[in-house]
């Protein structure tokens, strides 16, 4: 209840002083005596008012109306702080979607602008070597397919296809995804296990897009570990009747806490000839699919949550 100005509201006896009867909500309260300090913000607007009461008539020790002063002072500066972090979480997401959305219009035209001159020349190329098993050649298009597929990755992280989805059983999508990344792993002298906690999970997916998804977190995992004796968990958990988690632990170095926040950002990333989009497009996927991915560190690397809902 604001005393309508900056200084606090006393009232020792709410059933004599004229005061609490002009104020309905403290008199119609029946309480004895009341104090009232204003909370202001730094821009002068008032926020509310810190109260204390007393349910019989009290005179307020100057001792105890400066208390009530400084709690008034420590709640202006907790509010202006807490709306201040809200306001900046606010804006950080409005400038991403910007970019975002600038990304999008950037690579639909650069795919536009690339993919023809690019497949000009690379027919060009399998000519002018046709007779020739010259090693130029297998480097010219091997260059030539990873700026293609730089120019489709551009496209999935911001104009991504609608997932095809149906019903499928995780369980086998994960097994499927261990076993294809499996032998790469092996020339990386890193593990990978499957320990399913979980049995017939039924969710309403795009399969190919899941598994997209995982082989590029296992992928990310395996450079997580590098290439001595590197070991990878890869589980299903259900979380709820609603929900299941796919968790991928690795035994790497981690992530650093100031940037994993960022993970999954697009042009993001802590390698040296990454884009960050990978991870984005991962992203995207699950969101659309009404799911999330979290990366958390854990005493012994790293682990990434993928929530997905389930079929009743």
């Amino acid at each position: 209840m604001p005393s309508g100005g900056r200084e606090p509201l006393i009232i020792n006896d709410t059933k004599e002083d004229q005061r609490a009867r002009v104020l309905e909500s403290i008199y119609s309260a029946n309480i004895g005596s009341y104090l009232g300090v204003p909370v202001y913000l730094s821009n002068g607007t008032l926020f509310g008012t810190v109260c204390a009461i007393d349910p019989d008539p009290y005179a307020f020790t100057s001792e105890e109306i400066e208390g009530m002063k400084r709690v008034s002072s420590i709640l202006s500066v907790i509010i202006e702080n807490a709306t201040r972090s809200s306001y900046d979480t606010h804006e950080d997401k409005l400038m991403r979607l910007e970019k975002l959305a600038l990304l999008g219009q950037l690579s639909a035209g650069l795919a536009h602008e690339l993919r023809n001159p690019m497949q000009s020349v690379r027919g060009f190329v399998q000519f002018l070597f046709e007779e020739q098993n010259h090693h130029y050649k297998d480097i010219v298009l091997t260059e030539l397919d990873r700026m293609n597929q730089l120019v489709n990755d551009f496209l999935m992280a911001t104009q991504p296809t609608a997932p095809k989805k149906e019903k499928s059983v995780l369980e086998e999508i994960v097994e499927e995804t261990v076993e294809l990344i499996r032998g790469e792993a092996h020339l990386y002298n890193v593990e990978v296990h499957f320990v399913p906690e979980t049995k017939t999970t039924i969710v309403f997916v795009d399969q190919s897009q899941i598994k997209q998804v995982l082989i590029n977190l296992l992928k990310n995992a395996m450079e997580a570990v590098g290439e001595a004796l590197g070991k990878i968990i890869v589980s299903t958990k259900r979380i709820n009747q609603e929900t299941v988690v796919i968790e991928v632990i690795d035994n790497g170095v981690g992530i650093s806490m100031t940037i994993i926040e960022r993970i999954g950002e697009p042009f993001f990333s802590t390698k040296d000839e990454g884009t960050g989009l990978g991870l984005s497009i991962s992203k995207r996927i699950i969101q659309e699919h009404q799911g999330m991915i979290e990366f958390k560190n854990t005493q012994a690397g790293t682990k990434v949550s993928v929530t997905l809902p389930v079929v009743s």
